[in-house]
């Protein structure tokens, strides 16, 4: 049976991260690991042994993942559905579930795939402009929403969520106010 479980084994993670994850999309270690606290947290999750993390924001009735990841030995074979099917289970009290993705590239195939299995999943695009920002500036990237109990995600809740997100989780990028302006120009 699926489990998600609190982790603090960030070292791990992380290490697996840098195989895993675009560099320009990791934050250095000593910055990844100052993040964590009460609505920042790391999970990992099991089906009788380890097979993967996830890394969850939870932030005014949405909870967003910044990181999710299946180790490779355990990749394929389903579990990518099953883990966003825990977590609407575990969160069904928020509004919904966010999460960013890279923009379909024709040169890199997992991009279409993994758009194709977060749509499979129930995800929506949401209409802006988003900007990941990391220390070279930022990149773009796609803002998906996965609902829960909300039907539409209105643009003042998320520009309120997105601002508490670069708030918390980038609020090592100097230029992040920046980066947030140029979203809801």
């Amino acid at each position: 049976m699926l489990e998600l479980k609190k982790s603090k084994n960030y070292k791990l993670v992380y290490d697996d991260m840098l195989d895993q994850f675009p560099r320009d999309e990791l934050k250095p270690y000593e910055n990844f690991v100052k993040i964590f606290g009460s609505n920042y947290i790391l999970y990992e999750i099991s089906d009788d042994r380890d097979i993967g993390y996830i890394v969850l924001f939870e932030y005014l009735d949405f909870i967003f993942i910044d990181y999710i990841a299946i180790y490779k030995e355990f990749q394929s074979k389903g579990y990518g559905s099953l883990i966003l099917e825990k977590l609407k289970e575990s969160f069904k009290q928020k509004k919904g579930l966010l999460l960013e993705v890279e923009k379909e590239d024709m040169n890199n195939p997992n991009t279409k795939r993994r758009i194709a299995f977060y749509k499979k999943n129930g995800a929506e695009l949401v209409n802006i402009n988003y900007l990941y920002p990391n220390r070279n500036g930022c990149l773009p990237m796609d803002l998906y929403f996965i609902p829960y109990k909300l039907k539409e995600l209105k643009i003042s809740e998320l520009k309120d969520f997105i601002k508490g997100l670069f708030d918390t989780v980038h609020s090592d990028i100097e230029h992040r106010e920046e980066v947030l302006s140029k979203i809801f120009r």
